[in-house]
Parts: C-alpha cells; sequence; structure tokens
C-alpha cells in the first residue's frame, strides 16, 4: 500500500532561536518548533525576495512521516 506524501515547509525561527529551537517544521497544519531538521528526501529551497512577510526563504519536500526525536529533531522521510 502506498503511504500519502504531504507537502512539509521549513524555515528559520527568530522567536525559536532564543529558546535553542530555531527551527519550524509545518507538517499536515501543525507547526513543530525543533532544534534540528534531518530530511531524508529531496527538498527545495525557495526564496520570495518581495514578499511582504516572513518568512522570505524556505525549503518544502513531500514527506510521507515526521518524527520529532527526544533532542527535539525532525525527522523527515
Amino acid at each position: 500500500m502506498k503511504q500519502n506524501s504531504y507537502k512539509a515547509i521549513m524555515h528559520f525561527s527568530k522567536p525559536g532561536s532564543a529558546q535553542g529551537k530555531p527551527w519550524t517544521v509545518h507538517y499536515r497544519n501543525v507547526c513543530h518548533i525543533v532544534a534540528g531538521i534531518q530530511c531524508n528526501v529531496p527538498m527545495v529551497s525557495e526564496w520570495k525576495p518581495n514578499s511582504k512577510s516572513n518568512p522570505r526563504a524556505f525549503f518544502t519536500a513531500k514527506v510521507s512521516s515526521l518524527v520529532i526525536t527526544e533532542e527535539n529533531i525532525a525527522i523527515l522521510s
């Protein structure tokens, strides 16, 4: 049976960085603030310099699963 894949969006989080968790991962309508990201699938960088709001630079990937470790690392596969 084929697993569904969903778009994950990853970007830097300035408020999260003050707490030692500088990354945000948006996956299946949930925002996860994490210390690191391990992406085991191809990802694409995007930059929107004319955007009026942040984030202007981010990564996207088609992901079948997301696991957050005890060390607060997001593993996307």
